[in-house]
C-alpha cells in the first residue's frame, strides 16, 4: 500500500503522467530546494525529488533501461531510479540524503518506507568528503563568478545561500550524524539575508572559509561509521527491481 502524508498536496499532474505513460512505480517524492530549507521567497517555484523502479522486463531488456533519471518542469522535478538513488546516497550525495531525511514527504509508498528506515546506514566519514569537495568547487567557481551551482550561470544570491547552507548542513552531519534539511532558526536570519541578496559574493566567501575550515576538519574526524552498509542496499535494490 502507499500513503500521501497526511496534510500534503497531491502527486504533481506532470509526474503522474511520467509515471503513467512509464509504467513505472513511484517509491518515494519529496518536495525539495528553497521551501523544504525554509529559504523560499514569494514565488518561489515548488521542487520535487523523488525514486522510482521501473519494470523488470524493461531492466533486463537487449534494449536496457530507457533511462535512469527523468526530469521535467511544470513543476520541476527530478526522479531517480532506485538503483542509481541508492548509489547516490551510498556516495554521500548532498541532494540525494537530504530527501532520505526530508520533512516534506509528498508520497511514501511501502518500498519508500524500508528506503528511509535505512537512510542512517548509507552514511560513513567519506560522506562529509562530498561536502568539502562541493563546497571548495563552488567556492572556486564564485571567485571566477561563472558556471555556479548545478544549473550553471553566474553568481546570484541564491547560489550564496545554497553555499553556505551546504557548509553548515556538512558541519551539522559531521557533529551529529543526521543531514539537516530545514534550516535552524538560528541561521535563517543570515541565510535569508544572502538570499535576499543583501549579501554579495565576497561577504558570502568571508562567512564561507571558518565553516569550510571546520568542515575539512570534521571530514577528517567525526561521528559517522568507517562505511556504509552496502549489503542492505543491494538486497533493497534487487528486491524492488524483482517485484516488478
Amino acid at each position: 500500500m502507499s500513503r500521501v502524508d497526511a496534510g500534503a498536496s497531491t502527486i504533481p499532474p506532470a509526474i503522474e503522467r511520467l509515471l503513467r505513460e512509464r509504467d513505472l512505480e513511484l517509491a518515494l517524492l519529496v518536495l525539495a530546494g528553497s521551501k523544504s530549507y525554509g529559504l523560499d521567497l514569494a514565488g518561489s517555484d515548488d521542487d520535487y525529488l523523488g525514486v522510482f523502479v521501473p519494470r523488470l522486463r524493461e531492466l533486463v531488456s537487449i534494449r536496457g533501461l530507457a533511462a535512469e533519471t527523468h526530469v521535467g518542469n511544470e513543476p520541476d522535478f527530478t526522479l531517480h531510479e532506485i538503483g542509481k538513488f541508492c548509489t547516490l546516497a551510498l556516495k554521500g550525495n548532498p541532494a540525494i540524503l537530504e530527501v532520505l531525511w526530508s520533512p516534506e514527504v509528498r508520497f511514501e509508498s511501502a518500498r519508500g518506507q524500508r528506503l528511509r528506515a535505512l537512510r542512517a546506514r548509507c552514511l560513513h566519514r567519506g560522506s562529509l568528503v562530498v561536502y568539502v569537495d562541493y563546497a571548495e568547487a563552488q567556492l572556486r567557481k564564485m571567485g571566477k563568478n561563472k558556471g555556479l551551482h548545478a544549473k550553471g550561470g553566474t553568481y546570484n544570491a541564491k547560489y550564496g545561500a545554497h553555499i553556505l547552507r551546504l557548509l553548515h548542513a556538512g558541519i551539522h552531519l559531521g557533529r551529529t550524524g543526521e543531514v539537516m534539511v530545514r534550516v535552524p532558526d538560528a541561521l535563517l536570519g543570515t541565510l535569508r539575508r544572502a538570499r535576499r541578496g543583501e549579501l554579495g559574493a565576497g561577504e558570502v566567501a568571508v562567512l564561507a572559509q571558518p565553516l569550510l575550515a571546520e568542515l575539512r576538519t570534521l571530514a577528517a574526524d567525526n561521528v559517522l561509521p568507517a562505511a556504509p552498509d552496502h549489503a542492505a542496499f543491494d538486497d533493497l535494490v534487487a528486491a524492488a527491481r524483482l517485484a516488478r
